[in-house]
C-alpha cells in the first residue's frame, strides 16, 4: 500500500510538472525579433593622440518577425559611450548604435573594447567591439597604406 501512494505521487508529479514548466522561449512557432549586424567589430587602425576622439556607427537590422526593442548598450569602460534608439524597430528595418571613444584623454597603446547589447530577441545578448592602435604622434614610417587598414 505504502508503494502504490508513492507511485501515484510519481505518476502526478510527472504527469502535473512539464504542464507546470514554461519553456523560456516560448513554443516553436512563436516570433521573435532577431537582430543582424553589418559588422560587429570595427578597426580604428593607428591613429595619433590628437585624433584620438572616435565616432563609429554599428548598422544593424531587424530580421526576425517581431519588433526590437534595445533594452541596453554598455561598454567596458567609460572611454567608450555607446548610443542606442529607444524606440521600437519593425521587422526589416534598419537603424544603428553610435559609438564614441574618448582616446585623447587615455594612454598610448592597442585597445579593444567591448559594447553588450541587451535586446528583447530570443538569444537577447549580443558584442560589438572597437579596436585600434593610438600613438603619440603618427610617423611617416609607422603609417599603414590605406589597402592595409582595411
Amino acid at each position: 500500500m505504502k508503494n502504490l501512494k508513492y507511485f501515484a505521487l510519481f505518476l502526478f508529479a510527472a504527469v502535473i510538472m512539464p504542464a507546470q514548466a514554461k519553456n523560456v522561449y516560448g513554443t516553436e512557432d512563436e516570433k521573435y525579433p532577431e537582430i543582424t549586424f553589418d559588422k560587429t567589430t570595427i578597426d580604428f587602425g593607428l591613429f595619433d593622440r590628437a585624433h584620438g576622439d572616435k565616432t563609429c556607427w554599428f548598422v544593424f537590422t531587424n530580421t526576425g518577425d517581431k519588433e526590437l526593442l534595445i533594452l541596453s548598450a554598455n561598454s567596458t569602460c567609460g572611454c567608450t559611450v555607446p548610443d542606442y534608439p529607444k524606440t521600437a524597430i519593425l521587422p526589416g528595418q534598419k537603424d544603428s548604435i553610435k559609438v564614441t571613444y574618448s582616446g585623447s584623454t587615455r594612454r598610448v597603446g592597442t585597445m579593444k573594447k567591448t559594447i553588450a547589447i541587451t535586446t528583447n530577441c530570443k538569444i537577447n545578448s549580443a558584442y560589438l567591439y572597437i579596436q585600434g592602435e593610438m600613438v603619440e604622434e603618427l610617423v611617416a614610417d609607422r603609417v599603414k597604406p590605406e589597402e592595409e587598414q582595411k
